[in-house]
């Protein structure tokens, strides 16, 4: 069962950690002497970026870490409902917004598109201040939008919240079931329990 074991995520995380220094020095031997040395570089750089995928290795030895990716892995559906109304609130709160500042002088929402990042950055309330309405009916669009993101983002966190927490408490229940079972077959190796079969 050698492919099943090629196959399995740790490895998969072990070939993507090596398989930058390797390709890296290909391209450098093979490039040496070009003018396209520079971009070789830069493409490089990305591929040893990807060596931080090892620190994935450390979910084996972390519950804590497994229940992470157990949860957002059953956790998918709400994942995808909470991008989904993040979306929709972009689209409609950008849109909203373009059209209530787009006549100011000076502004910074030049089209939705642009509009977009001014909204992503409200409805997850991190507001970097970057980009902001101007007219008394932008700021209300920018408070509604404000609030509908925290509403938005607040729906399906407890449902999430509620898959880690019993994986979490699965996972616990399961090591300490584990360690009891040690620690009775190390007492009946060393004589403290007897077993029934032999009184």
């Amino acid at each position: 069962n050698k492919w099943k074991f090629f196959k399995g995520g740790m490895n998969v995380i072990d070939v993507l950690a090596i398989l930058p220094y390797f390709v890296s020095l290909f391209l450098i031997e093979s490039n040496k002497d070009s003018q396209q040395f520079e971009e070789i570089r830069r493409i490089v750089q990305v591929f040893r970026i990807m060596r931080i995928l090892r620190i994935f290795k450390l979910a084996r030895h972390s519950t804590g870490l497994q229940s992470l990716g157990f949860t957002l892995k059953n956790s998918y559906k709400e994942l995808g409902l909470l991008m989904l109304f993040l979306a929709m609130g972009v689209l409609i709160f950008s849109s909203l917004s373009y059209f209530a500042e787009k006549d100011e002088d000076g502004t910074l929402f030049r089209s939705i598109p642009e509009t977009f990042w001014w909204a992503i950055i409200t409805m997850c309330t991190v507001g970097y201040g970057d980009i902001s309405p101007q007219t008394g009916i932008g700021k209300i669009i920018g408070s509604a939008c404000a609030v509908c993101g925290v509403l938005v983002v607040a729906l399906p966190i407890p449902i999430i919240v509620n898959n880690f927490a019993e994986f979490y408490n699965q996972q616990v229940r399961k090591e300490k079931a584990v360690k009891r079972k040690e620690a009775l077959e190390r007492a009946k190796k060393e004589g403290s329990i007897v077993a029934f079969h032999h009184v």
